[in-house]
């Protein structure tokens, strides 16, 4: 691969500083040669004028030969050496990203200038408006070929039940599976539920769309999906940009909506459907009441990291019990934690607690032993950072020597090396230091909260009730851990609880 070289000085002082025509063209060949390019004298381009224009001669030429893809790279000196106006040097680099060729600079990477930023931000603004363009032209020409009865991109394509023929951009139906479709719909009607309906399936070893096993949020959209009963509707829903890549689904209103008319063939009759419908309609039955409230819901975890969750027995007796121990419709049982009494597990997390929030120096001491260590951390910072600027002021002082001549090649690659290597190691100290500095900044600030909220419920723990417990298990940052052994409240200040009474029911 070949590179073009560009020079220039436009001021006879420059010749004094480093950026001397002699210079830069042999800082720019040999960082030239280095990246693995050949660097003909016919393509080295220097000249004497100023960066203001961005037409001349010199610059012209080399230009053309990024134009004619004569060369592949494009390497300078630096970001003004090529151009004073930074719209001038987006106008190079955009002509270098047409043609594939690189756009080089020997002491400045274009990405770390304001040069390079400028740049950045006016393609991503023109990309952003072709995207949104893009966007709208393929919205409208899916609705226009919706309302021709054909089938587009967003009306699901591939569901269970049916085959999709792309030469008639319809849905057939698919026997084997509109059976089962058919069964599903039948029992969820005559009163089974969704997840009673998947784990029968998943028993009879009757795999999913996807070839997995069924779950019951599956069973429940197939049972809504009214592509079933033979209608096909695109535009229910539309995207909503959230930040970054995040989106959400928001409903159209229903004169948005396009039935693609014979597109898909009906498996269930309407009948059937609607009843489907109306158990959907029906109001639930509600399974808990204040009784079964639990206290330390979202407080506790077992120790194989599973939530504990509560949970009734005999519609009489709560206890807490880990998520894993009860096997699902797409998963077997996978821990044997046994059961645990609620009132004796939240008696004794609620006894612990309020021994905090009745003595919160014990926490208060332990949150200044480790605020007195931010003095060590603040001079241990002041250090890394001036070594780091004389290491970076040191390849900066490299690069200038090989610029003059004054090392050779290998020199400056073992030094820079070395350099960087150090430099490396001084900033990865630096992080972890500021991650801990701004740990202690956090913990100055619970320190601050748990002496206000322990002075604003002194003398009222006895009157606490279910809501108040849980707003100091939030002031505490608690957070209980069962094992086969008991229990250690974690959080603030760790804290080991009575071992408590557990039951295999």
């Amino acid at each position: 691969m070949r590179a073009a070289v560009y020079c220039r000085v436009s001021t006879s002082g420059q010749a004094e500083n480093g950026t001397s025509l002699e210079s830069q063209r042999d800082a720019c060949v040999s960082l030239a040669i280095r990246g693995g390019y050949t660097v003909q004298e016919e393509d080295v381009f220097i000249e004497d004028w100023s960066g203001a224009d961005l037409e001349r001669p010199k610059l012209e030429r080399a230009r053309e030969r990024i134009r004619t893809s004569a060369v592949q790279a494009l390497v300078c000196f630096a970001v003004d050496r090529l151009a004073r106006d930074p719209i001038h040097v987006g106008i190079v680099a955009e002509e270098c990203a047409k043609r594939g060729a690189e756009l080089i600079f020997v002491v400045e990477p274009l990405d770390n200038s304001p040069e390079g930023g400028l740049i950045r931000y006016v393609k991503g603004y023109a990309a952003q408006i072709e995207r949104e363009r893009i966007k709208e032209r393929t919205l409208r020409g899916k609705r226009s070929r919706a309302r021709m009865g054909y089938m587009v991109q967003a009306t699901g394509k591939g569901i269970y039940g049916f085959r999709y023929v792309p030469e008639a951009k319809k849905r057939v139906i698919y026997d084997p599976e509109a059976q089962v479709v058919q069964r599903i719909f039948q029992s969820f009607a005559d009163g089974d539920s969704c997840y009673a309906i998947a784990v029968r399936l998943n028993e009879e070893s009757i795999p999913a769309f996807s070839g997995g096993l069924w779950h019951p949020l599956t069973i429940k959209r197939m049972l809504q999906n009214s592509s079933y009963k033979g209608s096909t509707i695109f535009g229910k829903t539309k995207r909503v940009a959230l930040s970054g890549k995040r989106y959400r689904l928001e409903a159209r209103s229903q004169d948005e909506w396009i039935e693609i008319p014979g597109a898909t063939p009906a498996i269930v009759s309407e009948e059937v459907f609607d009843r489907a419908q109306r158990r959907f309609a029906e109001p639930r039955r509600a399974t808990t009441n204040a009784s079964r409230t639990y206290l330390l819901t979202g407080f506790v975890r077992c120790s194989c990291g599973a939530p504990i969750v509560g949970t009734c027995l005999n519609r009489r007796y709560r206890y807490y019990r880990c998520r894993l121990t009860w096997p699902t419709s797409t998963r077997p049982k996978s821990c044997d934690q046994p059961y645990l009494p609620a009132d004796n597990l939240e008696s004794n997390v609620w006894k612990a607690v309020r021994e905090i929030l009745e003595t919160p120096d014990i926490i208060l001491a332990e949150i200044e032993r480790q605020q007195g260590e931010s003095g060590y951390f603040d001079d241990e910072r002041a250090r890394l950072r001036a070594a780091i600027r004389r290491l970076k002021e040191q390849e900066r002082r490299l690069i200038r020597l090989f610029s003059l001549g004054d090392v050779t090649e290998e020199y400056l690659t073992q030094e820079i090396r070395q350099v960087k290597q150090a430099r490396e190691g001084f900033e990865t100290e630096l992080t972890v230091l500021d991650a801990e500095q701004g740990r202690l900044e956090d913990l100055q600030g619970l320190g601050q909260r748990v002496r206000a909220y322990c002075d604003q419920v002194a003398g009222r723990l006895d009157e606490f009730d279910h809501d108040d417990k849980k707003l100091a298990f939030q002031a505490l940052q608690v957070e209980v851990v069962v094992d086969r052994d008991g229990a250690v409240l974690k959080g603030s200040v760790p804290y080991d609880l009575a071992t408590t009474e557990r039951t295999s029911a």
